[in-house]
């Protein structure tokens, strides 16, 4: 049987979360582990803060070569980067306390469940993932709470437009202009045994397999001949899979492939049971887009948040403007 994995095609949904999720870098200096970056309305933000949240881009920096002033501006100019977010976060938490605003725990439970299912994933990959990527699950949390806790603030301060029904029909039309595909795939697997006779009569029989089919037999009546796996019967058909669904190094060998195609002997020993796979890709095909009834209202709401999120800004601005910040980085 195939194993399932966490990592995803680049996990392109995750990603766009993880872009300004960085994880924590040690202090370069201790002596300066706790002087203030910023006081922002009486509250400090301590240097440590402001490295651990541009951790990753300081670690990236001092293994590029760099060295002397320009290492020391470079770093400046990231923890200056990282010390604006920090403020504008402390601003938001203020205001929305003030407007008693908040993200409950089943509200966030529910939008990493949705984050999830965007990259076709139970909740328990989906966090494999994420920590595969090097950053803890606890800080994706955090930083999808900022950004819940700050979408919700702009929708009860800014006004959001009407978005009409051409403009849904538009958004829909190019989000499916380039359609997603998934593969109906064949797979021969063969355990590995665990004894030394027994793995090298395993190995002998994907051997066997792999010959047959370098012969020009047909993928089914191997399957059907040699593995071990449920769909054998069937002639290892495991029906349409997405990308991700299979682990990394099986995903990368099918995704190469074009239909009528298969890939060499792969020999997993990451899974129980180990042993050794061959996957051959029957067909390509389109994955069918949700139909416009469905998604029609989830569509407007999305363009609805970023015509609010384009004020972000201008709003962010005015609170910078009416609070008290004394920056000494």
């Amino acid at each position: 049987m195939p194993h399932c994995t966490s990592s995803h095609r680049s996990l392109v949904v995750v990603a766009a979360f993880l872009a300004c999720v960085l994880v924590a870098a040690r202090p370069a200096h201790a002596e300066i582990k706790d002087r203030i970056g910023a006081v922002v309305n009486g509250q400090p933000i301590t240097l440590s803060e402001v490295n651990e949240r541009v951790g990753q881009e300081l670690r990236q920096l001092a293994a590029s070569g760099l060295v002397g002033a320009e290492l020391e501006k470079q770093s400046n100019e990231y923890r200056r980067r990282g010390l604006d977010q920090l403020i504008d976060e402390r601003l938001v938490e203020s205001e929305a306390t003030q407007n008693e605003i908040d993200v409950t725990e089943d509200e966030l439970q529910r939008q990493i469940e949705a984050l999830a299912k965007q990259n076709h994933m139970e909740v328990p990959q989906f966090k494999e993932a994420v920590e595969s990527q090097g950053t803890t699950f606890e800080t994706l949390r955090d930083s999808l709470r900022r950004q819940a806790l700050e979408l919700r603030l702009l929708q009860f301060k800014v006004k959001p437009r009407k978005v009409s029904d051409e403009e849904v029909q538009a958004a829909y039309a190019q989000d499916n202009a380039n359609a997603e595909v998934e593969l109906r795939l064949r797979n021969i697997f063969i355990p590995e045994g665990t004894t030394l006779e027994a793995q090298a009569q395993s190995k002998a029989l994907a051997e066997k397999a792999d010959a047959r089919l370098r012969a020009g037999e047909e993928f089914a009546v191997v399957a059907r001949d040699l593995s071990t796996a449920p769909s054998a019967h069937d002639g290892g058909d495991l029906g349409y899979l997405r990308r991700g669904t299979l682990w990394p190094e099986a995903d990368r060998a099918v995704w190469a492939l074009k239909a009528n195609e298969r890939t060499p002997l792969i020999h997993d020993q990451s899974h129980d049971p180990a042993g050794y796979h061959v996957f051959f890709v029957a067909e390509r095909r389109p994955i069918p887009p949700r139909p416009l009834s469905e998604v029609q209202e989830e569509i407007r709401v999305r363009l609805a948040n970023e015509s609010i999120l384009k004020e972000r800004e201008n709003y962010l601005h005015a609170l910078r403007k009416n609070a008290q910040i004394d920056v000494k980085l």
